[in-house]
């Protein structure tokens, strides 16, 4: 069985038994909160991916072409940053694809890169104009369309697909640039506007798994503190014949989630701040990470 302890101080850890006592699957569900709380923390941080390989690829410059990799690894980076993401939302649970979907089928700059990697880099088309004066890279769409046109694809919704992209890619003259009868799309102009369109996807997808997962995982985890003389203790669940293993802290679970959401997001994010009101609700006002109250907390967070 496990059994719930706790005290008003974890460093200098005098044990008081609560009396309270689970069965032997307590450790599966704690453990499983805590899974959930570990993938949005993987959310939040390929979010924070995808803007740090936007900005090493917006500033690279090159002296000369022989460095020409350079800007195409960092434009690699974030392409990949962005579809591994959309691969990432597609199986995640609570399901995202409800508010992913809805971008990528909008037909702009995020479901552009996820095609872009599918139909252009995934079929090796050698992109090789660049502008030296600001490492800009350019994709020659009319070279573009004819080369995917010439493929031979495995299958025929393979090459339907295609088909629709190239249809689509010609519709993105108006944000091209005509040079000498061809038109070139930027990829650093691409870049940004991905950026911008996915710094809304992110608030909207993030606060739908917040309020579908996290907070129920958060209350559950307060849930398991016990108050005493007006204030939550430190708790350990602990299996006394399986020690060390069998050890579960929810404040130390509670209190790093919430710690690196603000580190991650910032305070005024709106993700802290609905941790901010889940915690005021509950009373939640003193933290053993750091031996402080709220306001203190949040100031060593950031």
């Amino acid at each position: 069985m496990f059994e719930l302890e706790y005290c008003s101080n974890p460093e200098i850890g005098e044990l008081h038994s609560s009396g309270i006592k689970f069965d032997y699957q307590y450790d599966v569900e704690f453990d499983s909160k805590l899974k959930t709380l570990d993938k949005f923390l993987f959310l939040v941080d390929m979010h924070t991916i995808i803007d740090s390989c936007a900005k090493d690829f917006l500033e690279i410059t090159i002296d000369d072409f022989d460095e020409f990799w350079k800007i195409n690894k960092r434009l690699l980076n974030f392409v990949n940053a962005v579809y591994g993401y959309k691969e990432y939302v597609n199986s995640y649970e609570p399901s995202l694809k409800s508010i992913t979907e809805k971008y990528y089928n909008m037909k702009k700059w995020y479901r552009f890169l996820c095609d872009f990697r599918n139909y252009i880099i995934h079929q090796s088309i050698i992109i090789k104009d660049y502008r030296p004066s600001d490492g800009d890279v350019f994709i020659n769409i009319g070279e573009v369309v004819s080369l995917l046109s010439e493929y031979d694809y495995p299958n025929d919704r393979y090459r339907r697909n295609a088909e629709e992209f190239t249809k689509w890619l010609e519709c993105f003259k108006d944000d091209s640039l005509e040079i000498k009868d061809d038109i070139f799309l930027s990829m650093k102009n691409v870049t940004s506007l991905v950026v911008d369109e996915m710094s809304q996807m992110k608030n909207d997808v993030l606060l739908y798994a917040y309020r579908k997962s996290i907070q129920p995982s958060i209350e559950w985890l307060i849930k398991q503190i016990p108050i005493i003389d007006g204030k939550f203790q430190y708790v350990f669940v602990v299996d006394k014949g399986n020690l060390p293993e069998s050890v579960r802290e929810p404040n130390y679970a509670m209190e790093d989630f919430v710690r690196r959401m603000i580190k991650s997001l910032g305070a005024e994010s709106v993700i802290c701040k609905e941790l901010f009101t889940v915690l005021s609700e509950k009373k939640y006002d003193y933290f053993y990470d750091g031996n402080c109250d709220f306001e203190d907390f949040i100031n060593r967070s950031k």
